[in-house]
């Protein structure tokens, strides 16, 4: 496999250099193992990135919070799921994977987001790097280079870390509410991405980590479906429910065969086409 990391950090240096660099999506009509990794990295992200807002909401109420704006919970909700995706140093599964998350960001052109709550696509690639390296920088050396060094990525990595260990995880070794995991009928041609979902098993392990390291005190869904026709078809969250009676709430973590399908077709064009072969 090209070296992911090193195309990754080539493009961050890119970006962070004020250069505009992403290239407009195109199916290259591809599927090889470095394509999948980048896109099982990227939509894994996206659904533990939904997960830390259900989490939010259902355990800590921050949700509601009255001194937090919707960008201050999007930035945490990236924080959390890039503490819960911390790759050990040897695991090169989860090294690329976190990097392709990176990377999936770098390739997200700005303007889409103007008109949403979340930090520019430079900016949260930015921050899933300091984390990572602020949890180990001598082994993590490597992603130093791009790091601004007034960054304090070890007191953020701390800091978070200790929030979700001392807010939200669940040490009791008790089982709280049950994952329920729901694949809709693909419509549109979405049969691909549907395969791609299951293959991958991001949903089935985002459920084993959300019953073993949380409490989940409600019932808890994470669908997958196709969204046409909808606002945002690509991840989102919502209590589904908010009834008179809170023991009836129902919170759901749904991904969208649409954007699944068009990271496929996108592909690591960018990279290959600007980083060159290895």
């Amino acid at each position: 496999m090209r070296n992911m990391r090193k195309l990754c950090l080539w493009a961050l240096l890119l970006a962070c250099s004020g250069a505009s660099w992403w290239i407009a999506a195109a199916d290259t009509g591809r599927r090889d193992e470095e394509t999948e990794t980048f896109v099982r990295g990227f939509v894994r992200f996206l659904a533990y990135h939904e997960a830390g807002h259900m989490l939010m909401g259902q355990i800590a109420d921050l949700n509601n919070h009255p001194d937090w704006s919707a960008a201050d919970r999007e930035d945490y909700a990236d924080k959390f799921a890039t503490i819960l995706l911390q790759p050990d140093p040897d695991d090169a599964n989860g090294m690329d994977e976190i990097v392709s998350a990176v990377a999936g960001w770098l390739q997200v052109e700005p303007s889409i987001l103007e008109d949403q709550p979340h930090a520019p696509p430079q900016q949260r690639a930015y921050d899933i790097l300091c984390l990572v390296y602020g949890s180990d920088p001598a082994s993590f050396a490597m992603f130093e280079e791009v790091l601004d060094p007034s960054s304090d990525c070890t007191g953020l990595y701390r800091e978070m870390r200790e929030d979700i260990d001392g807010v939200f995880r669940d040490f009791s070794g008790e089982m709280g509410k049950t994952v329920n995991i729901v694949y809709g009928p693909p419509s549109g041609g979405m049969e691909a991405a549907r395969s791609f979902l299951v293959d991958s098993g991001v949903a089935e392990d985002l459920k084993d980590d959300l019953e073993a390291e949380f409490y989940l005190t409600h019932r808890t869904t994470i669908q997958a479906m196709s969204c046409a026709g909808k606002a945002k078809p690509d991840t989102f969250y919502s209590d589904r429910v908010r009834a008179q009676n809170p023991d009836d709430d129902h919170f759901v973590i749904t991904l969208c065969y649409e954007m699944i399908d068009a990271r496929l077709k996108y592909g690591m064009r960018g990279f290959e086409d600007e980083g060159g072969e290895e």
